[in-house]
């Protein structure tokens, strides 16, 4: 039963960490857009700083994702290893 959990549970962290890394490449680009677009309307210089500020955000994002994916993969790894040397030393004393 155990294994059933902790399989679904790193389902969910994979799937998790799907969502979030799509959003962190989806929003900087759509932000720009929107932005860009606005500015563009405003000062009349479509689609220049559109363009721009678009293109920084698709800069931006895979940035973002690979120091979040970075953090993120540590944490769990050190989680991970504290954990099974935990389950290590209860053998160890046969609790």
């Amino acid at each position: 039963m155990k294994d059933q959990f902790s399989r679904f549970r790193d389902i969910v962290w994979v799937l998790s960490l799907g969502m979030q890394g799509g959003l962190m490449l989806s929003l900087p680009v759509l932000g720009g857009l929107a932005l860009g677009y606005w500015l563009d309307m405003r000062y009349d210089t479509l689609p220049w700083i559109t363009l721009g500020l678009m293109l920084t955000g698709t800069i931006i994002g895979p940035i973002l994702l690979y120091r979040f994916m970075k953090t993120v993969v540590k944490e769990r790894m050190t989680k991970e290893k504290n954990q099974n040397q935990n389950e290590e030393n209860l053998e160890l004393w046969g609790n």
